[in-house]
């Protein structure tokens, strides 16, 4: 299945919510596809932030980047989602993912499962929330039915499940190009026959476009290296327009990703995404 170019840009979500609003319409201004905000305690509530930037921004789709599935009941999380996408217009894109930051499960009072355990959850929720979701009486009824799923990951177990259940893979990876194209082709191995229907899904965690030497948030995700090694880094751009353009093209063409994301921080200014994104149309 041919998919068209997908962009995304993830808020920072440590603001008020009339604060990640705004920032959502200069999204949409500056082209972008999809408004992503975080699930992280300390941030605003993903569910309420995407269903007020949906209100706010009438173009946009809506995505958490990624709803933590340990910390929700499927049953609870499936009829909240349903209102979002009800709300929202059929403008939903879910996405989960396996949880990393014991310290926020301590915090919720909520026990930090294994790997393993941690996955299986991921499992568990992905396929009852579509299940629920799939059926016309839910209420609340999603305007999609169901919305589609994206499970984000870098390990084998998590990319396995996310390749034979999920709607679109997102794959994580702090390693050099060929541990993304590694990891791409684990995923079309895993996939087998339902490959040609999934979308391949990537983000660019470090987006410093207009301050190169900004690697703060490559500092915070704990990538100890150079900083010259890490700007080599398939997860940072940190050079020119041009040189951005030429490896998300070579991404899309050699690796089948179709579904960029990036991450909104001051070393990138919306002027700025928006040349970029409006050269990856013309592009395309």
């Amino acid at each position: 299945m041919t998919q068209s170019l997908r962009l995304g840009i993830a808020l920072e979500g440590n603001g008020p919510v009339s604060d990640l609003v705004e920032e959502a319409r200069k999204a949409e201004a500056a082209g972008f596809d999809v408004v992503l905000v975080p699930d992280h305690l300390g941030n605003a509530s993903p569910l309420v932030s995407l269903t007020a930037i949906g209100a706010a921004v009438p173009t946009v789709q809506l995505s958490p980047m990624v709803l933590n599935a340990a910390f929700y009941s499927p049953a609870l999380i499936a009829r909240d989602l349903a209102a979002v996408d009800s709300a929202t217009d059929g403008r939903l894109i879910i996405a989960f993912g396996a949880g990393y930051v014991e310290a926020e499960f301590d915090a919720a009072g909520i026990p930090f499962p294994s790997p393993a355990q941690r996955v299986s959850i991921v499992g568990n929720t992905l396929r009852e929330v579509r299940r629920l979701l799939s059926d016309p009486d839910h209420n609340p009824t999603p305007r999609q039915l169901p919305p589609p799923i994206l499970v984000a990951g870098a390990g084998n177990k998590l990319l396995t499940l996310a390749a034979r259940e999920a709607d679109i893979v997102g794959i994580a990876s702090r390693g050099d190009e060929t541990d993304l194209a590694e990891r791409v082709a684990f995923v079309k191995h895993a996939a087998g026959q339902r490959f040609d229907d999934i979308e391949l899904q990537f983000g660019f965690f470090q987006t410093s476009l207009d301050d190169p030497r900004d690697l703060s948030v490559a500092r915070l995700l704990g990538i100890d290296a150079p900083d010259a090694e890490i700007g080599k880094l398939p997860t940072v751009l940190n050079g020119s327009i041009d040189a951005a353009i030429e490896r998300i093209q070579r991404f899309r063409d050699d690796l089948g990703i179709t579904y960029f994301s990036f991450l909104k921080t001051d070393a990138t200014s919306w002027d700025t995404f928006g040349s970029l994104v409006k050269a990856l149309r013309e592009a395309a």
